[in-house]
């Protein structure tokens, strides 16, 4: 009750306290599209507990953010919001400072005309203006769905509970044979560690999935090489090798697959024949929701290129459709924070963008939360514990910790960016957007990022 008992004159004093000489916040600058949401300035009431403010928002929403003014005071800061019986509960990065949006999609079913939310914070002070943020996205997701992941396990972790038992397909682009050397115990050649790693991953594609109700069938894994897709992308008709050895034919890994979405017959690996493969796709799927990674957000160079590559192929296959871009790999790995089972809404900007794009606005479409529920939770923490590379190796494991057993060159793992911590979530982020939003966000992308490589 100590931390409650100050939240009053906290959110009061932050108010008209910040000193001129304190440097600037580092507002999360999210650029919402007018009238894709609607948007209204509040002020909370100081209560006894903390602070609340009365549910006044329209009907027919779908996701709901609340902007915040905050300053982080304490390590592992959060904040707990209640309406009724329903509960959300958000940690922010270490020292937040400006605006940063809170998730309360959760409360929904509580939030009836003139509700009271009700506000609770630890290790952390707020402002008592506050921006309400809904959207009505209306997502039809009894469609078909496609799901793009970039390595086995991506679509697990960005989406599982959104395209569970529902009517999707997933298709993985790379086989996943980089990254750490999990079972280098077993074969010391780096080649063929990564070869091996790589069919294991891409087996672990086409079959996981079943987990949650989408059978092998509706699987693919395209078996291009792990980080190379920037690369491939920067000399898009030549073939490109395996990182660690001379292959440059993916087939070595689509022998993992077993559906029929394309051939699994020699192809070499160029982005030419990615983009190619990935119309034929498009036209054989025929998607009304197409879920990516986000190009800005998720800082991993396989992921924004993923999109990058789906962009292109939709100059080819014109039919409408919703994008939800997902983000497995924003702010250094650290976000979502907090404990699984905690709350996720918009990364920090600050430290998520590329740095090319640093103090920049990000534009925004529409942001859709969708609700995970418990026992989803717990299906998706097994359906990622399945993947092999998220798991420690036999090795390790046979060694049942004893710190004098040898390790892998890339050990010690790290809890911090674990996803079996990240990973189960009562919510899955997605950012929305439509063709022409999703056309104009890639291509500022790609002429920035790549004027950013250095020659």
């Amino acid at each position: 009750m100590r931390a409650h008992a100050i939240l009053a004159a906290i959110v009061l004093v932050a108010a008209a306290g910040a000193s001129a000489q304190e440097p600037a916040p580092a507002d999360d600058r999210y650029a919402f599209a007018a009238g894709r949401s609607q948007e209204q300035a509040m002020r909370l009431e100081a209560t006894p507990a903390g602070a609340r403010f009365l549910w006044t928002a329209p009907a027919g929403w779908d996701t709901a953010l609340l902007g915040v003014k905050v300053t982080g005071v304490a390590p592992n800061p959060l904040i707990e919001l209640s309406a009724g019986a329903a509960r959300v509960r958000q940690h922010f990065e270490a020292d937040p400072r400006g605006l940063r949006w809170v998730n309360l999609t959760g409360l929904k079913a509580e939030l009836k005309e003139n509700a009271p939310v009700e506000i609770q914070v630890q290790g952390l002070t707020i402002q008592p203006d506050v921006t309400l943020r809904t959207f009505a996205n209306r997502i039809d997701l009894s469609r078909p769905i496609l799901v793009l992941a970039p390595h086995p396990d991506d679509a697990e972790i960005g989406s599982f509970g959104l395209w569970q038992g529902r009517h999707a397909t997933i298709v993985t682009v790379t086989s996943g044979n980089a990254g750490d050397a999990n079972y280098a115990a077993d074969f010391p050649d780096p080649a063929q560690q990564y070869l091996f790693k790589g069919y294991l991953r891409a087996v672990d594609s086409v079959t996981v999935p079943w987990q949650g109700g989408i059978p092998p069938e509706r699987c693919f894994n395209l078996g291009y090489f792990d980080a190379r897709l920037k690369t491939m992308r920067q000399k898009p008709s030549e073939v490109v090798p395996e990182l660690y050895g001379p292959n440059d034919d993916v087939a070595a890994y689509r022998r993992a697959n077993i559906g029929r979405l394309l051939p699994s017959t020699s192809r070499k690996n160029s982005w030419a024949n990615l983009v190619e493969d990935l119309q034929a796709i498009l036209k054989k799927v025929d998607p009304a929701v197409v879920v990516a990674p986000h190009p800005y957000l998720d800082n991993h160079a396989d992921h924004q290129y993923v999109t990058v590559a789906l962009a292109e192929a939709l100059e080819r296959w014109k039919k409408p459709a919703t994008f939800l871009l997902y983000t497995n790999h924003a702010a250094r790995n650290f976000y979502p924070y907090g404990p699984a089972g905690s709350n996720v809404s918009l990364p920090p900007l600050a430290a998520s963008l590329p740095a090319w794009a640093a103090g920049s606005e990000l534009p925004v479409q529409g942001v859709y939360s969708h609700t995970v529920g418990a026992d989803v939770q717990r299906r998706k923490l097994y359906a990622l514990e399945t993947m092999h590379d998220l798991r420690l190796a036999p090795s390790e494991q046979a060694s049942c910790g004893d710190p004098a057993a040898p390790k892998r060159p890339d050990w010690p793992r790290q809890p911090e960016v674990d996803y079996f911590r990240r990973g189960p979530r009562p919510d899955e982020v997605f950012f929305v957007h439509d063709r022409d939003g999703l056309r104009a966000l890639l291509a500022a992308f790609v002429a920035k990022d790549l004027a950013a490589v250095k020659p």
